[in-house]
C-alpha cells in the first residue's frame, strides 16, 4: 500500500546506503521487511541527511535525536526523500529482493554490507567489525 512518492523515498534511502549496485535490492528488501513488521528502519543515511552529518563523523551522539529524519527512533518513512536516487535505486525500490533480511552492517571495507535476518548475528558482526 505504498504510493509512488513512498517508493521514491525508499529509493533515496537505497541510494544513500548502498555503495555497490549488487546490494540495492537487498537494502530495499530490508526496508520493506522492516516496514511490514512496523520496525524502525534504522537507516543511517536519513539521520545524516536530517542533521547534515558528514559520512566521516560518528552518529553516536545523535542516535537519540528528535530530528524527524531519525529512522532509528521514529517508525515509518522519513518526511521526504533524502536525495536524488538513480535509476538502479528506483528499480530496486520497485522490485526488492525476496529475502528475509532485517539488518545490515557495513563491512570493514566501508563499501559492502553484511545482511542477516538475526538481530544477534547483526550485533555479533557489529562487534567483529569494531562498531561496538
Amino acid at each position: 500500500h505504498l504510493t509512488p512518492y513512498d517508493v521514491l523515498e525508499i529509493a533515496s534511502m537505497i541510494q544513500g546506503e548502498a555503495q555497490v549496485p549488487s546490494e540495492n535490492k537487498l537494502v530495499s528488501a530490508v526496508i520493506y521487511n522492516r516496514l511490514h513488521l512496523h520496525m524502525t528502519l534504522g537507516i543511517d543515511a536519513t539521520l545524516r541527511y536530517g542533521l547534515h552529518i558528514p559520512p566521516t563523523e560518528s552518529l553516536g551522539p545523535y542516535v537519540d535525536s528528535d530530528n524527524p529524519y531519525n529512522t532509528r527512533k521514529f517508525p515509518g518513512l522519513p518526511p521526504t526523500p533524502i536525495g536524488n536516487p538513480g535509476l538502479a535505486s528506483l528499480q530496486a525500490a520497485a522490485h526488492p529482493a525476496h529475502v528475509d533480511y532485517l539488518y545490515f552492517v557495513r563491512k570493514p571495507d566501508k563499501v559492502h554490507h553484511y545482511f542477516t535476518a538475526s538481530f544477534q548475528d547483526f550485533v555479533n558482526h557489529e562487534i567483529a567489525y569494531g562498531y561496538k
